[in-house]
């Protein structure tokens, strides 16, 4: 890492005229566009422009000096307005102070906030640490919000706390446009995006866009200067100053953390509004509503408490967890609780699944490891899925459930988190393939839609239920399905066969293999009733259903859940 930040530094030489702006990645590029086309830029743009012109961020702006950079408005008196910006976009960096510099602040509609001859403040600028200034310029208006009411100052984060730091943040400023690999896409701009602050080198906050992760943003030039934000007592709170990037294909930026200059910003700032200022109100219990289309993701309990916390069964939770795990994060926790069916007032055994997060990734409710760079992520998400629960009747259920909330390294610590549910049923749920006496079910190639194999699982299937790879074909495996008798009533268990398609040959249902001359393009699922497998079974009409997941060997995102039916109609 020494290496690489040598080569910022001389990167902040080369473009302190220039400042930065948002770059994206290429997977948000064509979450946003359909495809990594460059002919989408306009519309991309668009979408990040319009999250950026939200009323809250009406007190960041451009900073017009030594060439263009970004800034925050930190209020103003009667003559001055006060400019946050980089130490490189302005002039006078080697002093605590320089006069004379011509400096504008305008915002993304062309209002004019300050211009004119600028007092230009310095906190002895020496590199990304100390990247930060402050212009005070003589004013000519207030920024405004949609009441035509001076907007409320902002935040600034006065009390340096590496975990808290260390964690996603909101980048807005203005400048050039461009993801990972296709480079500068458009100019001057006012922009949004996510990124994640991933640790902290020589007192410079470093974030990177990762593919395919929430953190996708990076600043770029055109951006210097720009505030990035993250909330404390539930408000934005500017953490940091965007002082460098590495270039449009590595996604890295560099921030300085205005919590280390914060005393030097109090004296230079006379109306400064830090986190100490933000009002303090009567914190209520709140209140967590799970419904049958929201995926319910609680607050993060972590970000207080030195360590991790994990969820273990509590209230009104019958099949759960009970003590905690340390695993590296993945897979589901399927647990059940008592609903009441609102238009019987019957009682039901409901099955929800749940998952707590880390930084790398969603794992089991009860597992305690965290992930670098901290331990202060911990959100609980729950979600209903009726594929869990095909024999519920259609109707409304209601009813409450609690996990209690434990820490592995303070023993101390317990809280609870408690979620009301309103879940309702307005369908029988459909199928998605049906086996008969006659014909198989086959898959789509799920393998098609991206690089690499799936295999398939299901709690029905005998004996090894974990992915294989074998290229040996001619195998099946074998399902137990419990199937009723449509005459008598009476339950019985058929045995279904599973394979799943190499490309040269059929093999077991979770074998994730491929053949070596078409690759990992075929991967289909085939279910079949073979009347030799069951020599026993009785003249009639049988029903019933059973539950199959694809998932992705190599691409360990994927997953689909699948609910196949079975009729069969026995006639000899």
């Amino acid at each position: 890492m020494c290496k690489i930040h040598r080569i910022v530094v001389l990167f902040i030489c080369l473009l302190s005229f220039n400042g930065y702006s948002i770059g994206i990645n290429d997977s948000k590029y064509i979450e946003l566009g359909g495809s990594l086309d460059p002919a989408l830029v306009n519309n991309i743009s668009d979408k990040l422009h319009s999250k950026a012109n939200a009323e809250k961020y009406n007190y960041v702006g451009l900073v017009i000096g030594r060439g263009y950079c970004s800034g925050t408005w930190l209020g103003s008196d009667q003559q001055y307005s006060y400019i946050l910006t980089a130490a490189h976009c302005l002039q006078g960096s080697e002093n605590d102070q320089h006069q004379g510099q011509y400096v504008s602040f305008k915002l993304q509609d062309g209002t004019v906030i300050s211009s004119g001859q600028s007092t230009n403040y310095f906190n002895q600028y020496t590199g990304c640490s100390s990247d930060i200034a402050v212009a005070k310029i003589p004013k000519v208006s207030d920024p405004l919000d949609s009441n035509g009411d001076v907007i409320k100052q902002p935040y600034i984060d006065n009390h340096f706390n590496r975990d808290l730091l260390l964690d996603s943040i909101d980048l807005t400023g203005f400048g050039i446009f461009g993801s990972r690999s296709l480079g500068q896409l458009g100019w001057l701009g006012k922009r949004n995006g996510t990124g994640q602050l991933r640790f902290l080198y020589q007192d410079c906050l470093i974030n990177r866009a990762i593919e395919n992760t929430p953190a996708w943003a990076f600043a770029s030039p055109g951006d210097s200067g720009s505030a990035i934000w993250q909330q404390r007592k539930g408000a934005d709170v500017a953490v940091g100053i965007s002082s460098w990037w590495f270039g449009w294909q590595y996604g890295y930026s560099g921030h300085a953390p205005i919590a280390l200059n914060s005393q030097w910003l109090k004296s230079i700032v006379p109306m400064l509004k830090t986190v100490d200022d933000i009002p303090t109100e009567i914190e209520e219990q709140p209140v967590f509503v799970l419904t049958e289309k929201n995926i319910l993701e609680t607050d993060r309990l972590e970000k207080d408490l030195r360590g991790s916390v994990y969820y273990v069964k509590g209230n009104n939770i019958i099949n759960g967890p009970t003590r905690y795990i340390w695993r590296y994060p993945h897979k589901t926790t399927l647990f059940s609780t008592n609903l009441i069916h609102q238009q019987t007032d019957t009682t039901y055994l409901v099955w929800l699944q749940g998952q707590r997060k880390t930084h790398c990734g969603w794992g089991k409710v009860n597992n305690s490891a965290w992930c670098y760079p901290a331990a202060n992520l911990g959100q609980l998400k729950v979600q209903f899925s009726q594929k869990d629960n095909p024999d519920l009747p259609i109707g409304r259920y209601n009813g409450d459930f609690t996990f209690n909330v434990k820490s592995l390294y303070n023993r101390d610590y317990n809280d609870s988190v408690t979620i009301n549910t309103n879940i309702t049923i307005s369908e029988i749920l459909p199928f998605d393939g049906t086996i008969t006496a006659e014909s198989p079910f086959i898959s789509e190639r799920y393998e098609s839609k991206f690089r690499g194999t799936v295999y398939y699982l299901s709690p029905n299937k005998r004996g090894s239920n974990r992915p294989r790879w074998s290229r040996s074909t001619g195998l099946y495996s074998h399902l137990a399905i419990d199937v009723k008798n449509s005459q008598t009533g009476a339950i019985q268990t058929v045995i279904l066969r599973g394979e799943r398609y190499l490309g040269c040959g059929w093999s077991m249902m979770n074998n994730a293999a491929y053949c070596r001359k078409t690759g990992p393009v075929y991967g289909e699922l085939r279910v079949s009733f073979i009347a030799e497998d069951n020599p026993d079974l009785e003249i009639g009409e049988y029903k019933g259903s059973f539950p199959v997941t694809a998932r992705g060997l190599h691409n360990r995102r994927f997953k689909q859940d699948l609910r196949l039916n079975v009729h069969l109609n026995i006639t000899e």
